[in-house]
């Protein structure tokens, strides 16, 4: 009995010694790291979703994921207690493809190898990984630009920033330059609103008079993207 308690005490009052110096290290480190998983999601990722609002989250949940490690490493109560923890908290977050959970993934474990000082791991793999993304993209790319065939799917992504202005007077005037329009996704909160379509034009010409309207409109409150195979115009 007295070897338990003894064991007890140890568990819960065994002090936390960190090297701080270390930890703001890891810290920026993860931080950095994080900032070129955004970077590589924004380059090669072929969502549908809103990229830029969703990879916002990569910077912190690596320097979150960071500052976790660093103080549980330390303390095996902690890390029982985290363990506690995470089996009552769940979390919702509506992840909408695989490929999404993949980047999560990815900064998560950014944010674990810094935490845990293996700062050269985690530059090494970073590097490793984000070269085969990329590696990936192009090689599709150059697949689907080497292809004959017409695309004929385009996709098109409508972001307003002003409760003054509907999607509807934004498919009024596209309607005009396809043959069809298909909403594929919708996000709305109290400050933005983002939608994807699936649309297909009638012909080249009308093509083209959609690219000058959406020049046109495109400002701080609307924003156009049209992404046709994978060629972005805005």
């Amino acid at each position: 009995m007295e070897q338990l308690n003894l064991l007890t005490e140890s568990l819960l009052n065994n002090s936390i010694d960190i090297d701080f110096g270390i930890f703001i290290k890891g810290l920026i480190l993860s931080g950095l790291l994080a900032s070129l998983i955004k970077f590589t999601y924004m380059k090669t990722s072929q969502s549908l979703s809103n990229k830029d609002s969703f990879s916002d989250i990569f910077v912190p949940l690596a320097m979150i994921t960071c500052l976790v490690i660093t103080i549980i490493k330390f303390s095996l109560a902690l890390s029982l207690g985290l363990v506690g923890a995470l089996s009552i908290v769940r979390f919702r977050a509506a992840i909408k493809e695989p490929e999404e959970l993949v980047f999560l993934f990815f900064a998560i474990a950014v944010g674990l190898a810094c935490g845990a000082n293996q700062f050269l791991i985690a530059i090494i793999s970073l590097l490793l990984i984000i070269s085969f993304l990329f590696l990936k993209f192009f090689s599709i790319s150059k697949k689907k630009f080497t292809n004959k065939q017409e695309i004929d799917v385009n996709i098109m992504q409508v972001s307003i920033n002003s409760q003054t202005i509907s999607i509807q007077q934004i498919i009024d005037q596209v309607k005009n330059h396809v043959s069809s329009l298909k909403l594929k996704s919708a996000n709305i909160n109290e400050t933005k609103q983002t939608y994807s379509f699936i649309l297909n034009f009638k012909n080249s010409n009308e093509m083209n008079k959609f690219f000058e309207y959406s020049k046109k409109i495109s400002n701080k409150k609307v924003h156009i993207e049209l992404y046709t195979g994978l060629n972005v115009f805005e």
